[in-house]
């Protein structure tokens, strides 16, 4: 039976484990923490007990990321919207009547609550709001202070400027309840938790069938004595492609534990010497041959890479991510959608790079760049970024934004931004 860790606040676990017993397939556990400062511990021995983890919110997930990216086990949280804002100011105002600048609010953004408040029409002031928008940047190492959060509603309950606070953080709302200052912890509505049990579920069977995917590890070198002690190291089994390629076959969730732990390279270590180059292709697949199939893909990636031990990986989407272990990026090899196929032929440029292009707009969120960024993600001249920008903004696919002035006081660089039809494949 699959189990999956719910992990949250008590009163999160009290609200969310009434709907347990309708998923009889499933094994569910509760992991309950007072602070964040306990999740370590306890993720430690959820992943060893769990095939997923169900974090309450984006709080408790950006604190264990790092420590989950260690391991081959799903995840997911209860996304913040503004249907809680919502819920959350209708009890206040109906229990305790109190006008919105009496009221001090914590929230991952303020547009949540902007949003509650223009689509009802709502046009008082809302003063004493702290947001904690960073924490959607997963990148961003940054440990949230509750204390900080704390001495926010404390302070401005005790100057007489609010009568009630209304927080998004369990531990906050803890301390709240110590020092007697009103407040609410934000409402969770049923149907927010029983999406999140129904996505946790679905997600957990998503990520076992990935983990049990067949690996293939695909070699062009003549050391068949390291190959063997590789392939006994993982517990795998060697053998040959077809067109004689030595392959490794194991399965994904061993491979990506490896990965994750960085030890694959360590592994890989004792196959490369300074005579040859060795090159690397892994393919994942849900059959032996088509994981051989990306394997062999994979692999001619990697040879024509300049760096001597380039190691690649072939999803079974088609995705290639790689060089592993340095300047990583993954983009999609298939080009099965006709919007990137017309682009393609419009622009004579390869739906493969149309589709790193889109990737590259993605990744920044959309923002506006230059024709230098585009150059160091791409990894060519900024010539030829600028040659790629030129024919993008002749077919209205970008437009200018605006320039901005280096640090060196050269010459201002033009800022490019997607157009509308570049946005539409965004949402598409």
């Amino acid at each position: 039976m699959l189990a999956i860790g719910v992990v949250g606040s008590q009163q999160f676990i009290d609200e969310i484990n009434q709907f347990y017993d309708h998923y009889p397939a499933y094994k569910l556990i509760s992991y309950t923490y007072a602070t964040p400062k306990e999740l370590n511990a306890l993720i430690k021995r959820a992943v060893k007990e769990c095939h997923f983890l169900l974090f309450s919110g984006i709080i408790p997930y950006h604190h264990a990321k790092k420590l989950l990216d260690r391991y081959p086990i799903g995840s997911s949280y209860l996304s913040f919207n503004e249907n809680m804002v919502a819920l959350s100011l209708l009890s206040i105002h109906y229990h305790h009547s109190f006008k919105l600048g009496e009221v001090s609010i914590d929230l991952p953004g303020r547009r949540f609550l902007e949003g509650v408040l223009n689509e009802t029409g709502i046009t008082e002031r809302v003063s004493h709001v702290k947001e904690y928008p960073w924490i959607y940047d997963f990148q961003e190492e940054r440990e949230i202070s509750i204390d900080e959060f704390v001495e926010f509603h404390s302070a401005l309950y005790e100057q007489g400027k609010t009568a009630f606070a209304l927080t998004s953080i369990h531990a906050v709302y803890d301390q709240l309840q110590e020092k007697g200052i009103p407040s609410m912890f934000m409402i969770q509505s049923v149907p927010t938790l029983k999406e999140g049990l129904e996505k946790a579920a679905t997600l957990t069977e998503l990520n076992q069938s990935k983990n049990s995917q067949v690996a293939a590890i695909c070699f062009k070198s003549n050391r068949m004595h390291q190959i063997e002690q590789f392939a006994k190291a993982l517990q795998a089994k060697m053998t040959s492609s077809d067109s004689g390629l030595q392959l490794v076959l194991s399965n994904r969730g061993v491979l990506q534990t490896l990965i994750m732990n960085q030890k694959l390279d360590g592994l890989l270590t004792g196959i490369r010497n300074e005579f040859e180059k060795t090159a690397v292709g892994i393919g994942f697949g849900y059959t032996v041959k088509e994981a051989e199939t990306h394997a062999i893909t994979a692999l001619n990636f990697a040879e024509k890479k300049p760096d001597e031990h380039a190691v690649y990986i072939v999803d079974e989407e088609k995705n290639l991510t790689g060089p592993l272990f340095r300047n990583e990026e993954q983009y999609s090899l298939k080009n099965e959608d006709p919007a990137v196929k017309k682009l393609s032929a419009e622009l004579k440029m390869s739906s493969k790079n149309i589709s790193r292009f889109i990737n590259f707009l993605q990744v920044n969120d959309f923002r506006p760049f230059s024709a230098q960024e585009l150059a160091d993600y791409f990894s060519i001249s900024r010539r030829s970024a600028e040659r790629m920008v030129k024919k993008l903004l002749d077919q209205e696919l970008l437009q200018v934004s605006g320039e901005e002035q280096p640090y060196d006081q050269g010459r201002p660089r033009s800022l490019y931004q997607a157009g509308t039809m570049l946005k539409g494949l965004r949402e598409a």
